[in-house]
């Protein structure tokens, strides 16, 4: 998979002061520069990619946030890990294995629950950030669970027709804030994904949805790296205009 080259060296300094969590995770963080009660930011890699991967990304963003990313509990077929097995069908149709993503989602939300304590977070301030397979993950955990969650920024990805119907009822739904970010020249996952996974939350009265596209392949750019600080502020503070 495609994926824009970040440098993968990352001080131990920053985690130095890490606080110990109670997960089956693996994970990195990123401090916040907040006082009390940080906003959360968790960064779920693509398939066959790793928790090192975007890490690097968080530090270009918003210093408000205390910052995760998550390895997927799934070793990869080929390299790196997955949130859930990808297999082809006989006429070479790529299909999803619900059942491991249901498993990877519960071991995010039991990983966000007890983060939230140790570090004294903003539980009411959790966003997800997903690239690819881990923007599918985004999708689900925030339309099945979307109490536990206040809004997703979802990179080169899709949504899932499980999710579509595994939806959780409208009301808590509508609240939730998206950021939908796609290339034109997606060869991976084809830009009509974001297309119509944002038609599709605009028929459950979501009001808060941005759906950006970018002259990209499957991967980030720094167009896009600028309007996500942008909206993060936003998002978590929204009197706040830049």
């Amino acid at each position: 998979m495609k994926f824009v080259k970040l440098s993968f060296l990352i001080c131990l300094s920053v985690f130095a002061f890490a606080q110990k969590i109670d997960t089956e995770l693996t994970y990195l963080v990123n401090a916040s520069k907040a006082k009390s009660n940080p906003p959360v930011l968790i960064l779920l890699h693509g398939y066959g990619s790793s928790e090192g991967d975007l890490i690097e990304v968080a530090k270009t963003l918003d210093e408000r946030f205390l910052t995760f990313s998550l390895r997927a509990p799934f070793k990869g077929s080929e390299v790196g890990y997955s949130w859930y097995e990808l297999t082809r069908t006989r006429t070479n149709e790529l299909t999803s294995n619900y059942a491991e993503l249901k498993q990877s989602k519960a071991k995010i939300l039991s990983f966000i629950s007890n983060a939230c304590k140790a570090y004294k977070a903003d539980s009411t301030k959790v966003f997800l950030m997903g690239f690819s397979q881990g923007a599918i993950m985004a999708y689900d955990i925030a339309l099945t669970s979307p109490k536990k969650i206040a809004g997703i920024l979802a990179l080169s990805g899709r949504m899932l027709e499980d999710t579509k119907t595994a939806i959780a009822e409208t009301t808590s739904v509508a609240k939730l804030k998206f950021f939908i970010a796609h290339g034109n020249s997606d060869n991976v996952i084809s830009i009509k994904e974001s297309e119509k996974a944002t038609e599709f939350l605009n028929t459950k009265n979501i009001k808060e949805v941005t759906y950006k596209k970018y002259e990209m392949p499957h991967s980030i750019s720094g167009a896009e790296l600028n309007d996500i600080k942008v909206w993060l502020k936003k998002a978590d503070h929204p009197s706040r205009k830049s």
